[in-house]
């Protein structure tokens, strides 16, 4: 569970006013561990903003260079297809819902095709 900006700066203004950490955390209903934390980091950094994280690395990345690769060739290639051939070539199994997230995390979609919109066939 995050802990709010507001509750992080009470915090540890109670703890400025001398009181234990971990008396200011029972008072807050925060694990001790935390107080401690939060007041380490507004000594160090005068802040207690929350820290920023770094890009998640995705289990497939190694591999996606191919996958474009493979789109590219193939443009209306399915996820079930990739899943199939990543399987087939790279022998790991990657489910269809593991390389659509791996393309949300890319920012890459696919636009349907309007021709096939207006015909009413999938």
């Amino acid at each position: 569970m995050t802990i709010s900006q507001d509750l992080r700066i009470r915090l540890v203004k109670k703890i400025a006013t001398g009181i234990s950490c971990r008396q200011a955390a029972k008072h807050f209903e925060v694990s001790p561990s935390s107080a401690i934390r939060f007041s380490k980091q507004y000594e160090a950094e005068g802040s207690v903003d929350p820290k920023k994280r770094g890009p998640q690395k995705r289990r497939l990345d190694p591999y996606g260079e191919d996958i474009l690769g493979w789109i590219k060739e193939t443009p209306d290639m399915t996820l079930q297809e990739l899943s199939q051939r990543l399987s087939g070539i790279h022998n790991i199994c990657a489910p269809k819902s593991t390389i659509d997230d791996w393309f949300r995390s890319r920012d890459i979609s696919f636009k349907k095709n309007g021709t096939r919109q207006r015909t009413g066939t999938c």
